[in-house]
């Protein structure tokens, strides 16, 4: 029997159980990640079977679908990736469902019909018409602090690369991490990952960038904490994208953007939907390329439906492209409007997925992400503020987890907790330290130790008729050693010639700031006329392979110097030395001592010069890494750099001559539109004085196999030889403008190249008539070998320039160049040895570019 107090509680139960479950709301939440990398994936819509309920990912991938009504399963779907869908428990009322999708090519042409003008141009014309409001470029200056977050990955492990030795040491690790990707991610070695704390600056008129690297902590295998490393994983300086431009620049390419002049004519357009993104109502924008091939991205966009300001966008570059050994670049990139109406990223997300070389081998993916707040605009600082575009604070190295417990805008995934302790366990695996230091030697070319390196290995043989066989080796000190001091020094020996040869140099750094470096250096080496470290400049390598073979032109040198170099203020540098060569050559070589004489003047047949050099270097927009006590030049690509010479020869410490000396080089790499990118280098050179052939300008020949983009490569070593000359070397890459679009090798990648040389010059008589035979002159040093005979050092006629064209592929399975010349002009002059002249000339190269 039921009394009734207990009929009324029950009754008051069930009407409560049964409101509850009226009023039931499920909430499903979950991350949606790239199977392959577990790089989060925004923008992808997660909806319920059969039912019109969903979300959309955020830019962390996340998503929140809250419902009363709940379906059997849950589908993911994006832009170029499969759909997934899971089943639900429809008992469990709270359920995280994470998914991670398999990337899966996608034309827009498949989905997309229009009647009448596409309604996505209306859209982008307005963000065009709107642009000089929303862009940053409107903002005199602009600062934030930033947070970033570095990670460096091996995939894409086959199991036979798994099966090596290194791999075994390591081995229950990865299977831990492996656990961790879940049911469908992919296996990955992290070898490197930081953390970092900064302050970035900018300023339009005139362009600067700075950032400053308040903390970080860097974790890695074969990483040597330091200033360069530390530079390096700031993040601002270099992946400060803006969408706005013509082209994204990412590993020295212009990604052509969705968001420049050319997006009609470069992208495909569709009007997916309009969502609310961070409180703004935007069109969702998906935009595919016409040609695959070209250097473009694919992905979606979100605009804002008033102002049209690009809110955030997801793009993606994949291995279809025109890139190499990239199998995808994304970028992701969220923007927050501030005070004065002009929008900055504050995250950006991007991705680098390196493909494996050989079908055994290993991929490498790069991660980054950068976190932006605290907008301050239009409060520019002084221009020698920005002086120093990377600067790392004295006490940055900051490894307490607590610490990074407060600092980070956003708290580690249980991924990135275990990348850390994954990498404790590899870079302490013997093998592992074996094969970083062999990269560390190919890539610097030393040998590092402590506080020195040993090397270049590129020349440490050689072999040529007059060494023989030629040893050289030599050391430099490190940041280790001192930061203030450099010691570097050599010695060689040929077993023809028998004699020691040697080099040494002491370098004092005495600001960082205003990269201001005094030295002082001394060698004896045998060179070869037209073709001196100073002519080549910095290629290595073309040096290295003139020492081997004939060696036409030889001479013994022995120069000491002193020199003072600084930086005063951005983009300016000064350099000043003294300088003293003896000149004592191996071949048939005498020149007039009192021209005015005629054939009575004496003659000598060596010589020594002394000479003042001052030389102005502008490169507006030049940034560069500090490398221990090594500065590396990231380039200035967009401006001209300017180097201007003046030398000044003396009758001061054996000098035998005074004479003045002017020379001028602009060099500059621009891009064309979608023509592709150029480089040219334009020189002019003036001596009003008489010399001696060698002292004026030999111009640079090329008689190796190799291809010199700073050389005539049809013209012989020291052909021509000029006291007053100008010359424009000019170079057009048109990356796969042409190739691209040919059906039958679009997938080979090949790049069409261009170049057209032309040099216009002359000699004057007194130089020439300075060289003619007077008095013999016997010189007992030279009676005990055999003498190479007497070269003509020939002068170019005034009035007809010396011109060669060229055209050739790149790229040619990713790392071969091979380029055809035809010399245009003096098709009957003979080399200075009495060779005939090369009308055609074929050079090969290898390089790794992406």
């Amino acid at each position: 029997m039921i009394y009734p107090k207990t009929l009324k509680l029950l009754i008051v139960i069930i009407v409560a159980l049964a409101y509850q479950n009226a009023n039931a709301q499920y909430t499903i939440t979950g991350v949606v990640t790239d199977a392959k990398n577990g790089d989060p994936l925004p923008f992808a819509t997660v909806g319920l079977k059969g039912m019109n309920v969903g979300a959309q990912t955020n830019f962390e991938g996340i998503y929140v679908i809250k419902t009363k009504v709940l379906s059997d399963s849950i589908y993911v779907s994006t832009i170029n990736y499969k759909r997934r869908m899971k089943v639900l428990d429809k008992k469990i009322f709270t359920q995280t469902i994470d998914f991670q999708l398999q990337g899966e090519a996608k034309s827009l042409d498949e989905v997309v019909v229009y009647s009448g003008e596409n309604p996505a141009f209306k859209i982008l014309r307005k963000l065009s018409e709107n642009k000089n409001k929303n862009d940053r470029k409107r903002l005199n200056a602009f600062e934030y602090n930033s947070y970033s977050k570095m990670e460096l990955d091996v995939d894409n492990l086959s199991e036979k690369f798994k099966e090596r030795k290194v791999m075994k040491q390591i081995q229950g690790a990865i299977e831990k991490f492996e656990k961790l990707a879940g049911e469908d991610g992919k296996a990955v070695i992290p070898t490197f990952i930081s953390e970092t704390l900064s302050k970035y600056y900018f300023r339009e008129n005139p362009s600067r960038k700075k950032e400053i690297i308040l903390k970080n902590n860097i974790k890695g295998v074969g990483v040597k904490e330091g200033g360069f490393v530390s530079q390096l994983v700031g993040g601002n300086i270099f992946a400060n994208y803006n969408f706005y431009d013509n082209y994204v620049p990412f590993l020295g390419k212009d990604i052509i953007s969705p968001f420049g002049d050319n997006w009609k004519g470069t992208y495909k357009w569709f009007l997916s939907d309009t969502t609310n993104v961070d409180g703004h109502i935007c069109y969702g924008m998906e935009f595919d390329p016409k040609n695959d091939k070209d250097l473009v991205f694919i992905g979606k966009a979100y605009i804002d439906t008033t102002s049209y300001a690009l809110v955030q966008i997801d793009a993606t570059v994949g291995k279809e492209a025109n890139i190499n050994f990239i199998d995808k670049i994304k970028i992701s990139q969220e923007l927050e409007q501030t005070s004065e109406g002009a929008w900055l990223p504050s995250k950006t997300r991007f991705l680098i997925d390196i493909a494996e070389l050989t079908k055994n081998s290993a991929g490498m993916l790069l991660k980054m992400y950068i976190s932006n707040k605290d907008f301050v605009v239009n409060q520019p600082k002084e221009l020698s503020f920005y002086d120093l575009p990377i600067e790392v604070a004295e006490d940055s190295k900051e490894p307490d987890p607590k610490f990074w417990l407060e600092a980070r805008h956003e708290s580690l995934s249980a991924q990135d907790i275990l990348a850390s302790k994954l990498i404790d366990t590899v870079r302490n695996v013997p093998i592992v330290k074996t094969y970083v230091e062999i990269a560390e030697i190919v890539a610097s070319g030393y040998k590092r130790f402590n506080k020195f390196g040993i090397g270049p290995y590129i020349s440490l043989l050689s072999v040529n008729k007059i060494e023989g066989i030629r040893t050289r080796l030599g050391f430099k000190t490190n940041s280790d050693f001192s930061k203030e001091w450099i010691l570097k020094g050599w010695a060689g020996f040929g077993t023809r010639d028998l004699t020691l040869k040697y080099g040494g140099e002491v370098d004092y750094i005495i600001s960082r700031r205003h990269w201001t470096v005094a030295g002082i250096k001394h060698s004896y080496d045998l060179e070869r006329i037209g073709l001196t470290p100073e002519l080549i400049g910095d290629n290595k390598i073309f040096y290295a392979f003139t020492r081997w073979g004939a060696f036409s032109g030889a001479f013994y040198r022995r120069e000491s110097e002193v020199f003072y170099k600084t930086e005063p203020t951005k983009g300016i540098t000064f350099t000043s030395s003294l300088t003293t060569r003896g000149f004592d050559p191996l071949f048939e070589f005498q020149y007039r001592t009192h021209p005015d004489q005629g054939k009575h003047s004496p003659t000598v047949d060596h010589y020594d010069d002394t000479f003042f050099t001052f030389e102005a270097r502008f490169a507006k927009n030049e940034t560069f890494l500090m490398d221990g006590n090594e500065r590396i030049t990231l380039g200035s690509k967009r401006t001209p750099t300017v180097t201007l010479t003046y030398q000044h020869g003396m009758k001061v410490l054996n000098g035998d001559f005074r004479y003045d000396k002017f020379m001028a080089k602009v060099f500059q790499s621009f891009r064309i539109g979608t023509i592709g990118r150029s480089d040219y280098t334009l020189q002019a050179g003036y001596i009003p004085t008489a010399l001696p052939a060698p002292l004026l300008f030999p111009h640079l020949g090329n008689e190796t196999f190799f291809y010199n983009r700073a050389a005539f490569n049809t013209m012989h070593y020291f052909e021509f030889v000029s006291d007053k000359y100008v010359s424009l070397n000019y170079n057009h890459n048109f990356d796969g403008l042409l190739f691209n679009r040919i059906p039958a090798i679009r997938q080979l990648k090949w790049r069409l190249i261009a170049s057209a040389n032309v040099l216009l010059g002359s000699q004057r008589e007194e130089n020439k008539e300075l060289m003619q035979e007077a008095i013999p002159v016997i010189n007992p040093k030279h009676t005990k070998g055999e003498l190479q005979p007497r070269y003509s050092f020939s002068g170019l006629d005034p009035n007809k320039p010396y011109i060669e064209v060229g055209y050739g592929i790149d790229n040619i399975f990713k790392i071969f160049r091979i380029q055809a010349f035809h010399r245009l002009s003096y098709l009957d002059h003979l080399s200075p040895s009495g060779k005939s002249p090369r009308p055609f000339a074929l050079k090969a190269s290898v390089h790794f570019s992406f």
